[in-house]
């Protein structure tokens, strides 16, 4: 194996989801970095990996990065896992990964499974829209409207916890008065279960009781917000500070306006 940090996928629920490359790469790793130890220990026993392993989150970067540049340059194989699915997807690294490509250290990724392409997968949504990852969302729930709002034209993908459950969609529901939202719970594992809300029956539904790891795909139909308008001055002023293509990109979303409606605003201010 060449010398390097593997960042390797491990199973999100079903410990039988793991790929023989990640297997190979895992057992013949000087060390092993683990998001959770005693998560990652299940895994090690099922496959009788021997390798030694120690906990690593981005608490750890300034006290552990000097000793893994090291190993590195002294040619070793090193693999970083997170307590389940892709490393670095909503879950620790960014930092280390970061700092090993500043010292010219081989990076390598070892596909595997995800909540993310799982969440996809299992929405169902049949339209033309893009999906945004937002991961987790804010705690607070002024951040948790402002992140949504800016994303209304897209399909989400949304990780969430039991106690963040019940706001997140509150949240969706404050801003949307149509929306559809698959409820993904515990995705690969026994009690793995596929929860539909909507506008019309998400109040209905006892969010206290859904537990696990929680996976939302969430479509909002229509939203609540009425779009400012665009005023001509504003307009004017923002075309002469950027040139017409600029100044549509800014405005677009914001303003819920079509491209040649906004040339045609632009042209006639020109004209005037």
């Amino acid at each position: 194996m060449e010398p390097g940090l593997y960042l390797v996928a491990t199973p999100i629920g079903n410990l039988d989801d793991i790929t023989i490359r990640a297997l190979n790469v895992l057992k013949n790793s000087e060390i092993i970095f683990c998001e959770n130890t005693v998560n990652s220990k299940k895994l090690f026993k099922k496959y009788a990996i021997q390798t030694k392993y120690h906990k690593y989150t981005d608490h750890d970067f300034d006290k552990k990065k000097d000793e893994i540049l090291q190993m590195l340059k002294n040619n070793k194989v090193i693999s970083l896992i997170s307590d389940s699915g892709s490393p670095l997807i909503s879950d620790p690294g960014n930092q280390l990964v970061n700092f090993l490509y500043q010292n010219n250290i081989n990076i390598f990724s070892i596909p595997g499974p995800s909540a993310l392409i799982s969440g996809i997968q299992l929405s169902g949504f049949l339209n033309k829209k893009f999906f945004s990852f937002l991961g987790f969302l804010p705690k607070k729930p002024s951040q948790k409207i402002s992140l949504l709002e800016a994303q209304l034209n897209n399909n989400l993908i949304i990780y969430t916890t039991k106690q963040q459950l019940e706001k997140d969609i509150e949240a969706i529901a404050s801003i949307a008065e149509k929306f559809e939202i698959i409820v993904l719970k515990e995705l690969t594992k026994m009690f793995e279960e596929r929860i539909y809300l909507s506008n019309d029956n998400y109040k209905e539904v006892d969010l206290k009781i859904i537990k696990g790891e929680l996976v939302l795909a969430v479509n909002i139909i229509s939203s609540s917000q009425k779009p400012e308008e665009l005023s001509l001055d504003y307009v004017s002023k923002i075309v002469a500070e950027l040139g017409i293509k600029k100044a549509y990109q800014v405005v677009k979303t914001k303003y819920k306006i079509s491209r040649n409606k906004f040339y045609e605003m632009a042209i006639k201010l020109n004209n005037e």
